[in-house]
């Protein structure tokens, strides 16, 4: 655990954290999708200096984390059934549920919206932190707005390093790409954000969701805003290797996946030799934030499967780039 520069013990950390927490601090929490910056989300004054660190505008919500399906029910007035549903099978998990929130969340947290996403998150030290402070965070990813989200402590530690008084360290998150986001402020249910649990696995629950036009809706969830989840270096999106003549390639970084032959490139990062899209998704913000420091003039980026997880990785590929693609 990262406390000002020095290792904490596990307990000791949490304990810390708690007190920080409720003093209105900000801290650095893991979570199985990415690392949060968090907040307690009942103190308006604390979220509004995490929306300042990540310098975030405030039309952009923000989630809330809480460590149990009745925890979340406690601030959510008007429950619709399949909401529950989903709750109860997928929670703790990322999955996060735009819900008609209670007065006692406080608006900054949703935009001003009626509504706010929330979600359990499975990581056991996060959920052991909630649990003991009693309160929801309000925890959007531990980066600068629209910039690569960290999947390690180390990562959250280069960017708030003195900014932050505590990062809590739970080691790589095992996911890593954000939560599926569903919204019941409209029926049929809006899919807002792809994510580990896949629109089919959902529709298979529920029923049919509808999804948004790229880059519209953008004040209803996090990663709405046309390029996001964005590093320094420009990032091209191409449909096959042979269109980068050698020359491009030497000061060019290469983002893929499988067995290519991929000579020339300065640096290469291979998401999943095997194709696994479990394995490219744990990979895909850790390999972008490398490249991102590799001295590169430029990132190129092949799109994966247009399935299942291969959607949610495809998706963040395009807001890096910038890309208004469906």
């Amino acid at each position: 655990m990262k406390n000002q520069g020095s290792a904490l013990p596990i307990e000791n950390a949490i304990e810390k954290a708690i007190e920080l927490l409720r003093k209105g601090e900000v801290v650095a929490i893991p979570t199985e999708t990415v690392y949060g910056l968090a907040a307690d989300a009942l103190n308006s004054e604390a979220v509004a200096r995490l929306f300042e660190l990540k310098k975030r505008p405030k039309i952009d919500p923000v989630i809330v984390h809480c460590y149990g399906a009745s925890h979340v029910f406690a601030f959510v007035r008007n429950l619709p059934e399949p909401a529950r549903l989903l709750a109860t099978t997928y929670w703790p998990g990322p999955l996060t549920l735009v819900l008609e929130k209670k007065d006692s969340i406080p608006d900054i947290v949703s935009a001003g919206l009626p509504f706010a996403g929330f979600r359990v998150p499975k990581h056991p030290l996060t959920l052991k932190l909630i649990e003991k402070l009693g309160r929801p965070l309000a925890a959007p990813s531990a980066n600068r707005f629209g910039k690569i989200s960290p999947t390690t402590a180390q990562a959250v530690f280069e960017e708030f390093n003195h900014l932050i008084p505590l990062i809590l360290d739970g080691g790589p998150c095992p996911v890593g790409i954000e939560s599926t986001v569903i919204s019941f402020a409209h029926d049929p249910p809006l899919l807002l954000r792809y994510g580990a649990i896949t629109k089919e696995e959902i529709e298979k629950r529920i029923g049919p969701l509808t999804v948004p036009a790229p880059n519209t809706a953008w004040n209803l969830a996090p990663g709405r805003f046309p390029k996001h989840y964005a590093p320094s270096v420009p990032v091209e999106i191409i449909s096959s290797l042979s269109e980068i003549p050698y020359w491009k390639r030497k000061n060019a970084g290469l983002i893929f996946w499988g067995r290519e032959e991929t000579s020339g490139f300065k640096v290469v990062k291979n998401l999943s030799k095997e194709k696994s899209l479990i394995e490219a998704a744990a990979n895909f913000f850790q390999m972008l934030r490398e490249l991102d420091k590799s001295s590169i003039e430029k990132i190129y980026a092949l799109l994966l499967p247009e399935e299942g997880l291969g959607k949610a990785i495809n998706e963040r590929i395009k807001k890096a780039a910038g890309s208004s693609s469906p």
